[in-house]
């Protein structure tokens, strides 16, 4: 399925969004043999989903293993890649049907005039420094304690002008530390341990895997940036283009009841969510057992949303980034 002839992917992703923005409605077409899949024939429809090798996607695997799209008359082929502007360049040139990626990757995405839209919730952060997923983390004998202590530091980040500078400078605003004292460099999740340990940064924000091997090398957590903002405070969602999702519906319909089930059994089932994780990770079994699971919810919180893309702005990153009503497909 394709949102029409399929068009040549951008390979440079950083400036692909712009690619993209231009030549949307180029690759477009008509809809007239997509999404259509089964409806007719009772066959199954097979949508394409771009997503991350992340634990934070373990409840679309789980609902594929439980046989929620199978119900729906779906048949999931995901693609894994590494980041969520990787992703967009996907939907929106055809590549992709739905995508899994953050709310402030797809806002900047539409702040670009890129056609995307945010379909359903999937994950949110914890709750407590404790109990966080995503967080950031210094050596065991580091003077950084808290936000007080950041300000002339070095923190890592996965990439600038993401979800990690963003929610980092939000929650240092909050503690009435000054978002601009940081120096932030660019280490992906995986390298933190290490560049912590080599002390080319002071501070590092990483995902699991990597918080827990920190802890098991004697770190510790120092921030925890979006539950700090608010407990379960939203993460990722599944999007799609606003060409997909006006041209194929009933398909748009079927893969939003199968994933919202797909995220409430996950939230619901934390064994079967660590159990699932080595399957499409290279999370060992032993880790993925005490690991801190992401928090999966199918509730799309607006306030929260709306709070993050005035982030967005208040933080530089975009200077037009829309409203949730705006960023959420058919509000």
């Amino acid at each position: 399925m394709r949102l029409g002839p399929r068009c040549a992917r951008a390979r440079n992703v950083v400036g692909g969004l712009a690619v993209v923005a231009l030549t949307a409605t180029a690759c477009g077409g008509d809809d007239a043999d997509s999404g259509g899949g089964g409806g007719d024939t009772g066959a199954p429809t097979t949508i394409n989903v771009g997503t991350l090798p992340t634990a934070n996607a373990a409840a679309m695997y789980l609902g594929i293993q439980e046989g929620f799209f199978e119900e729906e008359g779906l048949t999931i082929e995901p693609t894994t890649l590494g980041t969520g502007q990787e992703i967009v360049v996907g939907l929106v040139s055809g590549d992709f049907d739905f995508g899994f990626i953050g709310y402030i990757s797809a806002g900047v995405a539409a702040s670009q005039n890129v056609p995307v839209c945010v379909l359903t919730a999937s994950d949110a952060a914890g709750t407590t420094p404790e109990d966080d997923w995503q967080v950031m983390v210094a050596g065991g004998d580091s003077p950084i304690n808290g936000p007080q202590d950041l300000p002339g530091k070095t923190i890592g980040v996965n990439a600038l002008g993401t979800v990690a500078e963003i929610m980092i400078k939000a929650a240092l605003e909050k503690d009435g530390v000054d978002p601009q004292s940081i120096e932030l460099l660019e280490v992906p999740f995986p390298e933190v341990p290490a560049a912590i340990a080599a002390g080319r940064i002071d501070a590092g924000f990483t995902a699991e895997p990597f918080v827990t091997q920190v802890l098991d090398a004697g770190g510790k957590v120092v921030m925890a940036p979006q539950s700090s903002l608010a407990p379960e405070y939203p993460n990722g969602s599944y999007s799609t283009s606003q060409q997909y999702y006006e041209g194929n519906t009933d398909v748009v319909e079927r893969f939003t009841t199968a994933m919202n089930r797909s995220l409430d059994h996950a939230r619901e089932n934390p064994a079967a969510v660590r159990e699932i994780i080595p399957t499409y990770t290279q999370i060992p079994p032993e880790l993925a057992d005490r690991i801190r699971l992401p928090v999966f919810t199918s509730e799309l919180d607006e306030e929260a949303i709306d709070e993050q893309l005035g982030f967005v702005e208040q933080f530089g990153v975009a200077a037009d980034a829309p409203s949730a009503d705006e960023l959420i497909c058919g509000e």
